[in-house]
């Protein structure tokens, strides 16, 4: 069985230069964590905030009865 334990940190930074401070020191943390654990890797991304959408109406549908329809022969 293999599994994937994974620790979330969410930071909030004014520029790249405070970002790299930040990511310094969680590498820093992540040798502490590789010496349990050799395999363990550090993942850093850009996380946008997600911006209201006015909401829509669903299109309008059909009251379905169940009954078939009735076709004239032509």
């Amino acid at each position: 069985m293999k599994l994937c334990g994974q620790i979330s940190v969410e930071l909030n930074v004014g520029d790249y230069i405070e970002a790299a401070v930040h990511q310094k020191q969680l590498e820093d943390i992540l040798q502490l964590v590789r010496n349990a654990y050799p395999d363990a890797t550090l993942e850093m991304r850009e996380r946008r905030e997600r911006k209201a959408m006015p909401g829509t109406r669903a299109a309008h549908r059909l009251v379905a009865t169940g009954a078939l329809n009735r076709y004239a022969d032509k």
